[in-house]
């Protein structure tokens, strides 16, 4: 605990001693003293708002009265739920990213708090070191750095599966594991930053309507849809895929004797539908990562 003699935040987080040569630490280890363990807190310094205090009511229009100059101090205190709209986006933005389910290759963020014109985010305390720490000592070998970008990419698959767009991954937020784990952080303070400058970050809510929601909607009286099938399965609806299609035209082809023009029409291909084509999309992302990492892999192997 005398590791730990520094200010306290939110009555419950003990800060160490900032360094003499420094203001104060952005991102810090602190100790938890509900829990009795170690976390990680991150400061967001929030906009300074800047209005004019009137002390004299003295000569002031009718309609107008003196600000009284403690409503504005109050706001100092920790607060979950403050008043201010962008301060209070941007706790919900951070909020928001803590609420994805835990992950090996993401850190977790415990508790989102403001105070003292800044906003708080506490996280797990990861036994690793920044990326970048490790790029000033030496460059990566080109197969470790094919392993560590396979991580990364492991953790924003995850983080598109559930809607978001980290945006802020920096040789900082890239965490290297003593175990040899890559781990990803900074989307909880990247999505508050983001609240801040008048961003949304926070995906929409899946449901009716939503991309993840059910596929209902009005036909198009444009699009083409290939006829139902014999049996009455529904087999043959507008649902089939591109490859189902391209299947039963070659088969309408080829049973045509002599190599003529085909006698029966071939069903109309129709679109694939959203999820078909964001399955196309992300087995077509995970292949073109694969290989750029390969291709890096490789280009390395031959510098070497």
């Amino acid at each position: 605990m005398d590791e730990y003699a520094g200010r306290v935040l939110a009555d419950r987080y003990r800060l160490p001693l900032p360094p003499t040569d420094e203001y104060e630490l952005a991102e810090t280890r602190a100790f938890d003293t509900y829990s009795g363990q170690e976390v990680l807190v991150r400061q967001v310094p929030l906009p300074e708002i800047v209005e004019a205090e009137v002390l004299d009511a003295d000569g002031l229009p009718d309609g107008f009265v003196a600000r009284d100059a403690g409503v504005r101090r109050a706001s100092a205190g920790t607060t979950r739920r403050p008043t201010e709209p962008a301060v209070r986006r941007a706790i919900e933005a951070a909020q928001a990213a803590a609420q994805i389910p835990d992950h090996p290759r993401l850190d977790q963020v415990f508790d989102v708090f403001a105070e003292g014109g800044s906003l708080w985010i506490v996280s797990e305390l990861v036994a690793a070191r920044p990326l970048a720490a490790l790029l000033a000592e030496r460059p990566l070998s080109p197969y470790r750095a094919a392993e560590v970008a396979a991580d990364v990419l492991t953790a924003l698959r995850v983080l598109h599966a559930h809607g978001w767009v980290h945006r802020n991954i920096t040789a900082r937020t890239v965490l290297v594991c003593d175990d040899g784990r890559v781990m990803l952080t900074g989307l909880a303070a990247g999505a508050a930053e983001e609240a801040l400058c008048g961003y949304d970050p926070v995906p929409a809510a899946e449901g009716v309507g939503g991309e993840e929601g059910p596929a209902v909607s009005s036909p198009d009286p444009n699009s083409l849809s290939s006829p139902p099938s014999p049996s009455g399965s529904g087999s043959g609806s507008g649902s089939s895929s591109p490859r189902s299609g391209a299947r039963s035209g070659l088969g309408a082809v080829e049973a045509v004797p002599g190599g003529g023009a085909a006698a029966a029409p071939v069903a109309p291909v129709t679109q694939p539908s959203a999820a078909g084509r964001r399955a196309l999309e992300s087995g077509n992302d995970v292949r073109a990562a694969r290989a750029g990492a390969i291709a890096a892999y490789r280009a390395g192997a031959r510098a070497a």
